[in-house]
């Protein structure tokens, strides 16, 4: 099982009775497919970026889940036909710290780490000189 973000844009002037009905909907389409939703964050109404059909304003959810590949068609497929979601965007959530943590220790454990090149020392900064004085011309 692959991890996958979710993130959906209603129509603002749609009710939260709404809202709660499509990720309802959606929580049944990740179990159908032996996954389950592990976050869900709702963001509320926020001013658009831009228009998207002539709405300046977008109810925002999103939803962190679990789930095999053949989930993310199914739950395409739902966002897209559903004319009250503005705009949808389903994407492997990608652990990088955790995958780069693992690859790093795979190169340590391949090729021991060089010693590192010592610093040159400091070069001490120069004394401070007097400033000149300048007579008053009368």
């Amino acid at each position: 099982m692959k991890k996958y973000e979710c993130i959906f844009i209603l129509r603002a002037d749609q009710p939260e009775a709404a809202m709660a009905a499509r990720v309802d909907r959606c929580k049944e389409i990740i179990a159908a497919h032996g996954g389950e939703v592990t976050l869900e964050n709702h963001w509320g109404v926020r001013r658009l970026a831009y228009e998207i059909e002539f709405e300046s304003r977008g109810n925002y959810m999103f939803l962190k889940f679990n789930s095999r590949g053949t989930a993310v068609a199914d739950l395409d497929k739902f966002l897209r036909q559903d004319d009250q979601i503005l705009r949808h965007l389903v994407v492997v959530d990608e652990d990088w710290a955790e995958r780069n943590r693992a690859s790093m220790a795979k190169r340590r454990a391949i090729r021991p780490v060089e010693a590192a090149p010592q610093a040159p020392a400091p070069v001490p900064a120069p004394a401070p000189t007097p400033a000149p004085i300048v007579e008053a011309a009368e």
